[in-house]
C-alpha cells in the first residue's frame, strides 16, 4: 500500500481476517472505523468540502445461511440517529424472489433474515442502474447461475442530504462479481418547476368561477394554439390562486391543530363558558378542513390511495414522497 497508494491511507485487521479492505484519499477524506467484525466494517466518514459527516458500512457476507445470522445480528446494532447512512457490498444473500435466474428457485427461507432485518432498520435499496445482477457462476449451458447478492441501501437521513445518489452496477473483467461505483451529483435549480394540478383546488368556492373567467377571455389565435395559450394564462392564475388561498398546506394543517388543542385545554378549564365551547368547535371544523386539503395534497404526490381518511402517518408519507422524488428524478 505505502509503495502502490503513496497519497492514500488504508484500513484492514485481522478481526475482519483481511476480507475487506478500505481505501481513501487522505486529502479529500478522513474514515474512522466505528465498529468491525469479519463480515462487516463501520465507518464515519467525513469530506473535504462537506459540513457533516456520515456513515458508511462496508458488507462482505459470509456463504452460508447460518454464518449469516451473526451479520444480520450486528447490523441490526447499529445506530445511525439522524446521520445518512450507507450500506452497501456483497451480502451474499437475496432480499427479492427475482433475485436469481437460472439454479434453484429462490425460497423464503433464503430471504426471511435478510428481510427482517431490511424492514427493521429502515433502510431502503439506493436507486440503482445497469446490471441487475450481480454474480455469476460462470458455468457454461444451463448449469450458468446470476445472482444479485450485492446492494446497497440507504436511510431517509441519506436521501436528504445527497438526493442525487445512484449505485451503478457494472460488470468487470477480473472478477465474476459486479463492481459498485456510487456516484453522488451535487443539486442543481434546473429553473422553472413543472406545473402541477392540486385536487384540492377544487374544493374552494371560487375555482370553478375563476377558471371560467379566465377561459372565457378572448385572446388572438386558434385551433390547438389557442388552447395552448389559454392553458398558459390558466396555469399563472391557479398558481397565483393557490398562494392566495391555500398557501403552505403543511403549516396551516399545524397551525390549526395547535389553535383546536390550545381551544381543548382551555374548555376543560372552564368546561360550562359557551365562549370556550364554540371556540372549539369553530377550531376544530377549521382543522377538519386543513387535515382534509393536506392529506389530499399528500395523497396524490405520494400516489397512495389506500390510506385511509384519518390516518395521519406523515412522517410514512413524507418519506415516500422523498423515495419517489429520488427514484425519478434524472440528475
Amino acid at each position: 500500500m505505502e509503495n502502490k497508494f503513496r497519497n492514500w491511507d488504508y484500513f484492514s485487521s485481522p478481526v475482519i481476517e483481511g476480507r475487506i479492505l478500505i481505501i481513501w484519499r487522505k486529502v479529500f477524506v478522513k474514515v474512522s472505523v466505528l465498529e468491525e467484525n469479519a463480515q462487516f466494517v463501520h465507518c464515519l466518514v467525513k469530506m473535504a468540502g462537506h459540513k457533516s459527516s456520515f456513515n458508511i458500512t462496508f458488507v462482505y457476507g459470509r456463504n452460508t445461511l447460518e454464518e449469516r445470522k451473526t451479520l444480520w445480528n450486528g447490523l441490526s446494532q447499529i445506530v445511525c440517529p439522524a446521520t445518512p447512512w450507507l450500506v452497501l457490498g456483497d451480502f451474499n444473500d437475496i432480499f427479492t424472489a427475482r433475485g436469481r435466474n437460472g439454479g434453484n428457485s429462490v425460497s423464503s427461507t433464503e430471504m426471511v433474515y435478510s428481510s427482517q432485518w431490511l424492514s427493521l432498520s429502515n433502510l431502503e435499496a439506493l436507486k440503482s442502474m445497469g446490471s441487475f445482477y450481480t454474480w455469476t457462476n460462470n458455468q457454461d449451458g444451463e448449469a450458468r447461475i446470476y445472482s444479485k447478492i450485492n446492494h446497497a441501501f440507504i436511510n431517509e437521513e441519506w436521501l436528504d442530504g445527497f438526493p442525487n445518489t445512484t449505485a451503478v452496477f457494472k460488470w468487470e473483467p477480473y472478477s465474476d462479481h459486479c463492481a459498485c461505483t456510487i456516484s453522488i451529483l451535487p443539486v442543481e435549480d434546473l429553473g422553472t418547476k413543472p406545473f402541477r394540478f392540486y385536487n384540492f383546488w377544487t374544493e374552494h368556492r371560487n375555482f370553478k368561477q375563476l377558471v371560467l373567467d379566465n377561459w372565457r377571455q378572448p385572446l388572438k389565435g386558434s385551433g390547438l394554439k389557442a388552447i395552448y395559450l389559454k392553458s398558459m394564462r390558466l396555469k399563472h392564475k391557479l398558481k397565483r390562486f393557490n398562494l392566495d388561498c391555500f398557501g403552505d398546506l403543511g403549516a396551516n394543517f399545524h397551525s390549526a391543530k395547535s389553535a383546536y388543542q390550545e381551544a381543548m385545554f382551555q374548555a376543560q378549564l372552564q368546561p360550562h363558558n359557551m365562549t370556550f365551547q364554540d371556540r372549539v368547535k369553530i377550531s376544530s371544523e377549521e382543522f377538519r378542513f386543513q387535515e382534509k386539503l393536506y392529506h389530499s395534497f399528500l395523497t396524490q404526490r405520494s400516489k397512495i390511495n389506500w390510506l385511509r381518511q384519518g390516518d395521519m402517518n406523515t412522517a410514512f408519507f413524507h418519506t415516500s414522497l422523498k423515495k419517489r422524488k429520488a427514484d425519478n428524478s434524472i440528475a
